[in-house]
């Protein structure tokens, strides 16, 4: 790397890192060009020649996730379920991070239609994490051979998203996201998961069983308590 590439990537970590405390204390609104390149010591122009928009920094953090997400899974030596988990778990605990900063990008892509290309293009690389795991599975017999791997991946990722929108909306908090999101994701995989993999999959279900049921009492009891 030259010497001025490797400056202008000191200048994109600063601009981002800048970008994720101040999503934190003021929100996605919070957000303006100007603030941002005092905070990270750039001038506006240079924020927008290195990145073009606000909207672009947040993908750009999106980006930098999938890719730290791929860096998490492991190649060999792990179940399958167990390095679908992995990537999950990767994921989590950045949101657990900087949970504004995420709200903040539901946000952007709910009030945002210039961000919906940028937007496909992200969830298509979580969903090729997944795909992928899948297709590996499949080849080793633990997946169904009539399941498409392209397809489960793709509603997998729909049930983690409705549960990232819950929520980022605030209907939900970060555990019961994380229950909704895996257990969503189990019931899923149990109708196409095969030997040790679907072994994997009723084990953690079980395991959830009780975080489950009590996610329904409490909705049950919040649904009376609306009626009444």
């Amino acid at each position: 790397m030259s010497l001025f590439e490797q400056h202008k990537a000191e200048r994109r970590e600063r601009i981002l890192r800048a970008a994720r405390d101040l999503v934190k204390r003021r929100g996605y609104d919070g957000l303006t060009m100007r603030d941002l390149a005092a905070a990270s010591k750039v001038s506006v122009p240079t924020l927008y020649n290195l990145f073009g928009s606000k909207d672009a920094i947040l993908v750009a953090e999106l980006q930098a996730m999938s890719s730290a997400i791929m860096r998490a899974l492991p190649v060999t030596g792990a179940s399958f379920f167990a390095r679908g988990m992995t990537a999950f778990d990767a994921g989590f605990a950045i949101i657990e991070e900087s949970p504004e900063f995420f709200r903040a990008v539901i946000q952007m892509f709910l009030t945002s239609p210039a961000t919906d290309e940028v937007r496909r293009r992200t969830e298509l690389g979580f969903i090729a994490v997944m795909e992928a795991n899948l297709r590996a599975a499949q080849a080793a017999g633990e997946l169904a051979d009539w399941a498409e791997p392209a397809i489960v991946a793709r509603h997998m990722f729909a049930l983690h998203m409705a549960a990232f929108l819950a929520w980022g909306l605030g209907q939900i908090d970060l555990p019961t996201f994380r229950v909704a999101a895996v257990s969503g994701v189990c019931h899923l995989l149990a109708g196409v998961a095969r030997g040790p993999f679907l072994d994997d999959v009723v084990a953690r279900l079980r395991a959830l069983r009780p975080e489950l049921d009590a996610y329904i009492t409490k909705e049950a009891t919040h649904g009376a308590t609306r009626q009444s």
